[in-house]
C-alpha cells in the first residue's frame, strides 16, 4: 500500500512529461481537454454544493417565517397571549432569518412588528400622568426596523403603516403621521393592512371624539368599505366596529355601499 502514492507521482509524471504527438497516437484526450473536464466537473460539484446550501438557508429562513407569522396571527386574536418570552422567541427566529437573508424587505418589516408586540409586553409609567404606556425603545426599534424594510423596498403599505403605528403609540400623530399613511394608501390602496389600520385608528379616534377623526372621516369610511369587501381583512373591521360599540354610526355611513357590505356589519341590516 505504501508504494502507491509512489507510483502515482511516477504516473504522473510520465503523464504529464508526454507531447501532443504521443497523446495523438495513443488516441488519448489532450492536456487540455483533461483540465477543461476537470474545470467542468469542480464548476458542476461547486453549482450543486451552493445550491443545496441556498435551498438550506432558504428552508430555514422559510420556517422562521411562517414560524414568526402564525404567532403574530394568535397574539392579533388574543393579545394577553404575547408574552415577552414568546416575542423573544419569534425575536430570535426571525433575526436567524436575517443573518440568512438580510436584504429580505419581509423580515425586517416583521421584526418591527414583533418590537411592537415587545413594546406593549413592556408597559412603563409615565412620569407625569402614572400611566402606563408602551416601552419606547422597543418603539424606536420597531420604527429603525420598518425603516429599514423601505430602504429596501419603498412600496410596501405595511412597512408605512408600521411606522405610522409606531407614531400613533409614541402619541405622535402629526404631519409625519399622515405623510406615513398617505405613503402606505400610495403603495397599497387595496391592501387589507391599510384597511384594518384605518378602521382601527379611525374607529378609535371617533370613539374618543377626537379632532383626528374628522381629519381622517373620508378616507375611513373608504377603507370601512374596501375592508369589508376584502376577505383579509373583514373580520378584524367587523372586530373594530363592535369594539368601538360603532355598528349603528358605521351602517348610516355606508348606506350607499353594496348589499354584501352592510350585511357584514353588525345589526345593519334586519331579516324580518
Amino acid at each position: 500500500m505504501c508504494l502507491l502514492p509512489t507510483l502515482a507521482k511516477l504516473l504522473t509524471v510520465q503523464v504529464l512529461s508526454m507531447n501532443k504527438h504521443t497523446f495523438k497516437a495513443l488516441k488519448l484526450p489532450s492536456i487540455n481537454a483533461i483540465n477543461k473536464v476537470l474545470v467542468l466537473r469542480a464548476i458542476i460539484f461547486f453549482l450543486a454544493l451552493w445550491s443545496f446550501i441556498w435551498s438550506a438557508q432558504l428552508f430555514i429562513a422559510g420556517n422562521a417565517y411562517y414560524s414568526v407569522k402564525n404567532s403574530i396571527s394568535a397574539w392579533q386574536r388574543a393579545p394577553e397571549k404575547a408574552s415577552k418570552e414568546k416575542i423573544e422567541q419569534a425575536l430570535g427566529k426571525i433575526d436567524n432569518a436575517l443573518r440568512y437573508f438580510p436584504e429580505n424587505a419581509l423580515y425586517h418589516q416583521m421584526k418591527g412588528q414583533l418590537h411592537e408586540w415587545m413594546a406593549f409586553s413592556q408597559v412603563e409609567l409615565t412620569q407625569t400622568t402614572g400611566q402606563q404606556r408602551p416601552a419606547d425603545a422597543n418603539l424606536r426599534q420597531a420604527a429603525f426596523s420598518y425603516q429599514k424594510s423601505l430602504q429596501l423596498r419603498p412600496t410596501w403599505s405595511g412597512s408605512w403603516i408600521g411606522l405610522a403605528s409606531v407614531k400613533w403609540k409614541q402619541g405622535e400623530v402629526d404631519e409625519t403621521f399622515y405623510r406615513y399613511l398617505e405613503q402606505a394608501v400610495s403603495a397599497g390602496p387595496q391592501d387589507a393592512i391599510v384597511h384594518k389600520f384605518f378602521a382601527e385608528f379611525g374607529l378609535e379616534m371617533f370613539t374618543a371624539r377626537s379632532i383626528h377623526y374628522v381629519t381622517i372621516q373620508k378616507k375611513l369610511k373608504h377603507h370601512l368599505d374596501l375592508g369589508l369587501q376584502n376577505p383579509l381583512s373583514r373580520d378584524f373591521v367587523v372586530e373594530a366596529i363592535e369594539k368601538n360599540q360603532a355598528s349603528d354610526v358605521v351602517c348610516r355611513w355606508l348606506r350607499a355601499s353594496s348589499y354584501p357590505v352592510r350585511k357584514r356589519i353588525p345589526n345593519c341590516i334586519s331579516y324580518k
